[in-house]
């Protein structure tokens, strides 16, 4: 055992041992559907309890308005309610369509109808307020997949690019380890370089349950 009489030490930070955390866990997403042969993706609905307090914001790249939806809860979805969709967006900008031009349609107005608020904002205040009265409910909506090293900035994007996971045939590998082939949002072939990359489900689109 190593001598360390008369060497100076720094006190630890006090620990609370009554309420020890021993780790966060991650939590696999949920399948966001079923790939066909052509590789297309038929999404499956679920559904999710919104915040009781959705953050107003402005954004930065538009200075419209946007919502922060954090966390979103799943519930009806078996196996995996609980399951916390973190840092949703949605914005009051309309959709561009393949030509460019706006179409008449935005993620937040989605989300509106599919919460059933009827309220037909057109003012940033107006908007608020329909917000305000989404808070807390329960909307439906499409998942996909994304995983991300925040400190290298390596994504791989899309369920249908994440590799096939050997142990449960037909479904994507929720864990990529080092060497791991994936797509490319391009649909080039690529390698994972990261020593792991964590899937997470993010919202696809928010979808109305009710329309034919």
């Amino acid at each position: 055992m190593a001598d360390t009489a008369g060497l100076k030490y720094t006190e630890p930070e006090q620990m609370d041992w009554d309420h020890y955390n021993p780790s966060s866990k991650y939590a696999p997403p949920p399948q966001c559907g079923v790939l066909g042969p052509d590789g297309k993706l038929t999404s499956t609905i679920f559904y999710g309890t919104l915040p009781k307090v959705i953050v107003e914001e402005i954004s930065a790249t538009t200075q419209l308005r946007q919502y922060l939806l954090d966390p979103i809860v799943l519930v009806r979805s078996g196996e995996s309610d609980g399951y916390q969709i973190r840092f949703t967006r949605a914005s009051v900008k309309k959709w561009a369509g393949k030509d460019g031009k706006p179409i008449n349609a935005s993620m937040v107005g989605n989300l509106l109808k599919s919460v059933g608020i009827t309220a037909k904002p057109q003012r940033t205040v107006e908007y608020d307020a329909a917000m305000k009265l989404a808070a807390g409910k329960v909307a439906a909506f499409t998942i996909d997949w994304q995983a991300r090293n925040k400190d290298t900035g390596e994504v791989v994007e899309g369920y249908a690019n994440f590799p096939d996971d050997p142990l449960r045939p037909g479904m994507k590998k929720t864990v990529l380890k080092e060497g791991d082939t994936y797509r490319t949002k391009e649909g080039a072939e690529a390698k994972v370089t990261s020593p792991v990359l964590f899937a997470n489900a993010r919202v696809r689109f928010f979808v109305d349950p009710n329309r034919k």
